[in-house]
């Protein structure tokens, strides 16, 4: 250890220049502080951040127990090794200093050979904790990144499955509202762009896009370049899963909106939604990427696709469960092949509560 510090605690002078006269034969660059009480110990302690103390027991106001234990409790002195140096012989005071939180005991009187041993192990012990320490942040720092990259590619429900199990099995959800969004004439707009202006536009866009998606307790599956693709039901099995999707969407035009007046751009949003079963999992071993897969998603992509800007596109099996909430514009059937003409529906806008409207008809000056 280079330049280590070492902190002294002792009542009596000549014990304090005697233990350093032979500790800088020893350690020759170290730099040396006095403390002559408990309270001292634990000031300098804090503010020194030593790398070794030699605690006396026997010292005014505060023990060096006192100091020890005080030393131990707090998180900022807790790893500093200590050496307890007593007068005290009787095992039953050594095995309360280690107890306590000491590294060693040295007994008075000192004879120098055996400070320098005790003080020479202790110095490597602790080096070699110290390592140790260091190589454990640097392992949570890379758990934290890993968290973070997984908490962005895996919905929360399947990490939890993860760290419980050690396989992911494929899982049929029933009743659900698949979401699928995407920037119109992404292409075309973002060839007008550098690259750094388009991914912070992406980030910022799809980062709402995910705190949207949380505060309605739908699930993100992943976004494909402009796509966004999420879930509403899947994990909570809520009754209500296409009312919940509807609001999800309305809310991601709604940012659009904000977004293209706050930063003075014009993007526009196309979203399909379609209710029904879906299949999910993880396709590859090698590639964590969550997946759904089924008819339902393929629905929602032809809702998507057929959807103009900045407008809300739903099946039939949506609309089934959204006409009592919404008022929708029924739209001419297209033809998909291998399902003949699809119905679909633009979401136009809530149906107002019988209760809402007796509020409004009550107090007139309320209403929108």
């Amino acid at each position: 250890m280079e330049n280590p510090k070492i902190l002294i605690a002792d009542d009596v002078d000549y014990l304090v220049e005697f233990m350093k006269s032979h500790l800088e034969q020893l350690l020759p660059d170290a730099t040396y502080f006095r403390a002559a009480n408990g309270y001292e110990v634990f000031t300098l302690a804090m503010r020194k951040q030593p790398d070794l103390i030699l605690l006396d027991w026997e010292m005014p106001e505060i023990s060096g127990m006192e100091a020890l234990q005080t030393l131990q409790a707090h998180p900022q002195t807790k790893d500093i090794p200590v050496i307890m140096v007593s007068g005290f012989t009787q095992a039953d005071h050594v095995r309360k200093a280690l107890e306590a939180g000491a590294m060693d005991y040295l007994k008075k009187p000192i004879a120098p050979d055996e400070l320098l041993a005790r003080v020479r192990t202790a110095m490597t012990l602790a080096d070699s904790m110290r390592q140790l320490r260091q190589q454990k942040q640097q392992l949570e720092e890379e758990k934290r990144r890993s968290d973070r990259i997984l908490k962005g590619l895996l919905p929360a429900e399947v990490l939890q499955t993860m760290k419980e199990q050690s396989e992911i099995a494929p899982r049929r959800f029933r009743n659900v509202s698949v979401i699928m969004a995407d920037l119109v004439d992404f292409t075309p707009k973002s060839q007008k762009m550098s690259p750094k202006r388009l991914l912070d536009e992406l980030q910022t866009i799809f980062t709402a896009f995910d705190q949207i998606c949380q505060k309605h307790n739908c699930t993100r599956i992943k976004t494909i370049g402009d796509a966004y693709l999420a879930v509403s039901g899947m994990w909570n099995h809520s009754h209500n899963h296409a009312l919940v999707a509807a609001k999800m969407a309305e809310r991601m035009r709604q940012y659009i909106i904000e977004h293209n007046e706050r930063y003075k751009i014009d993007w526009e949003i196309r979203i399909g939604i379609n209710s029904g079963d879906i299949i999910a999992g993880i396709i590859s071993e090698s590639n964590l990427s969550y997946d759904i897969f089924g008819d339902t998603v393929n629905t929602a992509a032809r809702m998507q696709s057929y959807c103009n800007p900045m407008q809300i596109n739903v099946s039939q099996t949506t609309y089934d469960h959204l006409k009592d909430y919404y008022f929708m514009i029924k739209r001419i059937s297209r033809k998909v092949k291998g399902k003949g003409a699809l119905n679909m529906y633009y979401l136009h806008r809530p149906i107002q509560s019988r209760q809402q409207l007796r509020q409004q008809q009550s107090h007139p000056q309320y209403a929108l």
